[in-house]
């Protein structure tokens, strides 16, 4: 018993069609949502915190700051490697 190929081809198009509106459906909704966001992200902006400066971090790392401790982890780590080789 099989089907004629007419019904398996309107059953093809039927479900192409079905997919095609559930994704268009799925990101229109998507880019209302992220618009959504971004609006809502303009009314109330985040508060700016003060940085570093170049100046004061130049200053952390020459006085042993918390720049120097993955450097050295990563010169051991690369020493270690090269001597097993």
């Amino acid at each position: 018993m099989q089907a004629p190929i007419s019904e398996l081809l309107t059953e093809a198009a039927t479900l192409m069609v079905v997919g095609m509106i559930v994704v268009f459906v799925f990101l229109t909704l998507l880019i209302g949502a992220v618009n959504l966001i971004a609006f809502i992200n303009s009314k109330f902006p985040e508060e700016v915190t003060p940085s570093v400066s170049g100046v004061n971090r130049a200053k952390q790392t020459a006085s042993g700051g918390s720049e120097s401790t993955p450097i050295a982890a990563i010169s051991a780590a690369i020493h270690k490697y090269r001597s097993k080789r």
